[in-house]
């Protein structure tokens, strides 16, 4: 399922735990204007060959056992390895995914900044690292391009990420607000 928060009250007109319903009750919820929360598989087959996907796993703070193996399974079946990438606070996951798929562009997510997030991601096996944008600056940046990585911030929303993002020149951004937001860092 494709739903962003563990429980279901903010973003549906469900209650309680996400993991607590099937997937056929989920499906029975309205999450806005009569849309339905969508599976997995449904939004990947809609991207092949259109656009990539980064697909956020959230294993913090609750955990859903075989996971990993279910998304590598999934993105194998139907041709998707090379047009996802994969992403999440849940670093061991990210380590388990490299391990299990090596073609998987993955990268680690990060609210606060650690001492060394060059050595986080050569641990986790990722290639990107996605800090919050206010969580960094330029020389971050240029230490994770001079280790290899990629930067991959979150979540620009406003002006002030915009300025940041103009400043530091990060790889790639994740924003609730493309269009604007697109036509801002163009300007």
């Amino acid at each position: 399922m494709v739903i962003h928060d563990h429980t279901l009250e903010r973003t549906t007109n469900g209650n309680g735990m996400v993991r607590e319903h099937t997937s056929a009750e989920l499906r029975r919820l309205d999450a806005g204007q009569g849309e339905v929360i969508p599976l997995l598989q449904e939004v990947v087959e809609l991207a092949i060959g259109k656009v990539g996907l980064v697909i956020e796993i959230k294993q913090v703070p609750i955990q859903y056992p075989g996971l990993e193996d279910k998304l590598v399974a999934m993105l194998r079946q139907l041709g998707a390895v090379s047009e996802c990438a994969v992403v999440s606070f849940h670093h061991p996951s990210i380590r388990m995914l490299r391990e299990m798929e090596p073609k998987l562009q993955l990268g680690i997510l990060e609210g606060a900044r650690p001492i060394d997030p060059a050595r986080l991601m050569r641990e986790a096996g990722a290639d990107v690292y996605s800090p919050h944008w206010g969580a960094t600056d330029p020389q971050l940046v240029k230490d994770i391009h001079s280790a290899g990585g990629a930067v991959g911030v979150w979540t620009v929303d406003d002006d002030a990420g915009v300025a940041w993002c103009k400043l530091c020149h990060p790889d790639s951004i994740f924003t609730n607000r493309p269009v604007e937001i697109g036509a801002a860092l163009r300007s």
